[in-house]
């Protein structure tokens, strides 16, 4: 009959090790969110979207719209540059190397 006891020490211990677990998940499941946050990317800036037009008009003499060209052509590629350093900055700090 001594076999059917129950070990209440064994028992207490057993109960008190699976509180722990269930804390250490519960840790871990916080722990996963707050890297997924860290690490979620912000929203693009809207400067980033923005179009350019080279504002050529019927008329325009060649060398002006050319001019007019370059110009929008170059604000274009400054906008690429500034947006892709954003991007490539935020990305830096959130990926592992």
């Amino acid at each position: 009959m001594t076999a059917c006891t129950t070990d209440k020490a064994a028992l207490g211990k057993a109960y008190a090790d699976r509180a722990k677990a269930s804390v250490v998940v519960e840790a871990l499941t916080q722990a996963d969110r707050a890297v997924a946050e860290a690490r979620r990317m912000p929203d693009y800036p809207s400067e980033c979207r923005r179009h350019h037009r080279s504002g050529i008009k019927l008329g325009d003499k060649l060398g002006v719209a050319n001019k007019k060209a370059d110009i929008a052509l170059g604000n274009a590629n400054d906008q690429i540059d500034g947006c892709a350093g954003w991007y490539d900055e935020r990305k830096a700090a959130r990926e592992p190397k």
